[in-house]
Formats: C-alpha cells, structure tokens, sequence
C-alpha cells in the first residue's frame, strides 16, 4: 500500500501541469471574496498569496483621497518585492502605471503651487494678495493633490493671514505720489495693490480726496502710455527707404517732447538713436518729402483771426510748409477777454510740415493752452502769447500739472492786461 502511495506522488511531480491553472483576467473585483487562483511553480513550492495580495493593494488605490500616496507606495513596494514570475500574473499592473504618472502630474501642480506662493517677498504689500490668490487656487485641488503641497505652504494657505499695511501707510503712499518721479508708475501700481490688500482685510474708509488722488495718478499713467505708444509707432514707421531727415527730426521732437517717465515705456528708442546718428543713408528731402495737406481756413501770419468756439474752447489753425514761412506773427482772438500771439513760424522748433492746431479753454480761473503739429506738442524759440484782459493789477498766474504741482508762471502785467509767456503747451490758474 506505501508503494502505491509513493507511486502517485512521483506521477504528480513529474506532471506538474496536472495541477497548473493559467492565470485568467483577474481584476480589481475578482478579489473580493475569494480570490481566483493563480498557482505557479518554480519545482519547488505552489503559491498564490503574493500575486494576490499585490493585485488587491492595486485596487485600493484612490487618487482623489488623502491616502493616495501611502496606498501607492505600499503597493508599489509589495509589486517590486515580487519575483520577474509573480509579476506577471498581477493583471492590474497597467493601473498601477497609470497612478505613477498621476503621482508625477500631481507633484509638478503642488511645485507650481509653491512656486507662485514664494514669487512674493512675506514683507511686500502684495504678499497678502498672493497669498489670497493662491489659497484660491489650492482649495480648488482635490484630497489627494493637497497632500503634495508641503506642510509650511499649506499652514500658510490654511491660517489667518492680514496685509502687511494699514490706513495711514495707504494715505501717507498715496499723498507722496509724484508724476516726475521715474519709478512713478511702479508707485501708483503699488499704491493700488496695498489699498486693495487693506479693503479684503476690512472695509477701509480713506479721508475724503485721497482715492481721488489715486485715480487720478492712475488716469495720469495710461495718458503716459498712451503718449509713448505715438511715439513707439512714430518710430516704428520710420524706413530708410522712405523717411527722409525732416521725418527722423520730427520723431526725434516728439520723443523729446515727452516726460522722462514717459520716455522710459518708448521700448524701441534705440532705432531712433540709429537713425539720429546717420546709421542709414535717407532720400533727400527733395525725393522724400511729401506734400503736407494744408487748411482752407488757417489764419494768416500778420492779420487778426477770430478763433472758432464751441462751449470754453477757442480753436484756430496755421499751416506750416516751406511756402508758409514769414516773419510775421499770428494773433488770434476770443470772446472771453483772451488773445492768443503765434510768434512767426520762422520761429518753429519742430522740423515737420501740416497743419498746427491752436486750442485755448478756459474754465472759470483756469486756462488750458495746446499747440500740436500732426497731433505732437510743438515748441518755438520765441515765446507763445496769451492775454487776458480785464484783470486785477493784483492778480497773480501760476502754471499748473498733473497731480496739482505748481510753479510760478512767466509773465507780465500792463494796467488791467496780463500777458503769459511760454513756448510749449500748458494750463495756468489764475490766482486773484
């Protein structure tokens, strides 16, 4: 009876297939309950217990809860301690692949995270507000995605946190904005940012006028960029092989013309520079000049015009080409005790030709004085008149900028007639 016991366990060991079972498509649900066998053989043991225990590891794994990296890895592990053989048999290997490369995706959102939380110094007015737009973000992440973040990001994006600023730190920021200042628009910009950070605190109340100051220095910075941005194109449509010197002269002007602040935002300044200092070889101003389109209805030098009004705003023209240069003036007269002289062209600082615009408003004591040519500022070497009649010996004039600055007007007095001087643009208040 031994030998025939013996007997059959040899004929077992020499088919071992007798007792092989191929491995089938087990998934995820496969392993609940009992598990579907997977027996493999190495001549030395069966077992199923490693594969199985892989496979239900994998199945665990839920990217969007807290638990997502701990499951991961110690499915991973249990899927590396397993020989090249029992790899095989773990069907839902392609899912666990899969959670790795969310594992990467997830990691560079938390390091892009970290990053726009660290891109603001803590001690900058701004901090607050980055702060407030990352905790947007980050509440936006799912469990598992938050786990990624470090801890120090995430008690700062979980805690209270108030501005670096108060009240007074706002009015005394807004009150010392100057327009002539280089970094001016830097101040302004950051003047916004901190009142924005102290009004998410609280409900921040400023002392009447102050954020009309703000405003105002605001509308003063889009009025510089627009001002560059003429300039900008003006240089950009230069050419050599069209623009001649008297084109080159007038851009030249009209950058020179501008603030300091503003000609900081002219990002193409270095052409002009070339084309200023002779870079390129330009057509004459015989071949390039074009012919200025002139008015029906200019004034003419050495003969009284009557400006034309509509509401306070007196305006008037003058064509300036070569056939218009004389060396008389222009004078220009109001209904509102006001004239206006235009010392003779001759006198022109801008080398361009076209039609220049006179404009003279006056609002009560104030007056507001522009000349253009082709829409850019002109300046004379002589000066530019304005005389208002029927005022007090006494009266005193200051001109007036942006932002409230003022400085003493140049001007004269004669009886009851003041006669302002200037050779550019400007607004003048009259102080009675």
């Amino acid at each position: 009876m031994k030998n025939k016991r013996k007997l059959a366990l040899l004929a077992l060991v020499a088919a071992p297939s007798l007792i092989y079972t191929a491995p089938t498509s087990a998934s995820a649900a496969d392993i609940t309950g009992k598990v579907k066998t997977a027996y493999i053989y190495d001549n030395t043991y069966y077992y199923n217990a490693n594969v199985a225990n892989v496979v239900r590891l994998i199945s665990n794994i839920n990217d969007t809860t807290a638990s997502f990296q701990t499951t991961l890895e110690t499915a991973s592990k249990a899927y590396d301690a397993l020989t090249v053989t029992e790899q095989e048999y773990v069907t839902n290997y392609s899912t666990l692949s899969n959670y790795k490369q969310t594992k990467v995706a997830y990691r560079k959102l938390a390091d892009q995270i970290e990053e726009k939380l660290a891109s603001v110094e803590s001690t900058s007015v701004n901090y607050y507000q980055n702060v407030m737009e990352t905790r947007d973000w980050y509440n936006t992440l799912n469990a598992a995605q938050k786990t990624f973040v470090s801890a120090a990001s995430q008690r700062i994006l979980t805690s209270y946190i108030a501005p670096n600023t108060s009240i007074d730190k706002v009015v005394n920021k807004i009150r010392l904005l100057n327009s002539s200042r280089i970094t001016f628009h830097q101040d302004v910009a950051d003047a916004r940012a901190e009142l924005n950070a102290l009004r998410k605190f609280t409900n921040a109340s400023l002392p009447v006028g102050v954020e009309q100051l703000l405003l105002d220095a605001e509308q003063l910075v889009v009025k510089d960029k627009e001002a560059a941005k003429e300039v900008e194109n003006a240089i950009a449509d230069l050419s050599p092989k069209t623009s001649t010197a008297q084109d080159v002269q007038a851009v030249k002007t009209a950058f020179e013309a501008l603030t300091p602040v503003q000609q900081q935002l002219v990002p193409n300044v270095w052409t002009l520079v070339d084309f200023v200092n002779g870079k390129y070889k330009l057509p004459t101003k015989g071949n390039g000049t074009k012919t200025p389109i002139l008015s029906d209805t200019a004034a003419v030098p050495g003969k009284i015009t009557a400006m034309t009004r509509n509401k306070n705003t007196y305006t008037a023209k003058i064509n300036v080409a070569d056939s218009e240069i004389s060396t008389e003036r222009f004078v220009l007269t109001t209904k509102s005790n006001m004239t206006v002289i235009i010392p003779p062209l001759g006198t022109l600082l801008n080398e361009d030709t076209g039609v220049m615009e006179i404009q003279i408003t006056r609002n009560l004591n104030r007056i507001t004085f522009k000349a253009t040519l082709n829409k850019k500022p002109v300046e004379f070497e002589a000066d530019m008149e304005i005389i208002i009649d029927n005022l007090s010996p006494n009266a005193s004039i200051v001109r007036t900028f942006d932002l409230g600055d003022q400085e003493p007007a140049d001007y004269i007095v004669e009886g009851n007639r003041h006669f302002i001087q200037t050779t550019t643009s400007g607004s003048f208040q009259i102080v009675r």
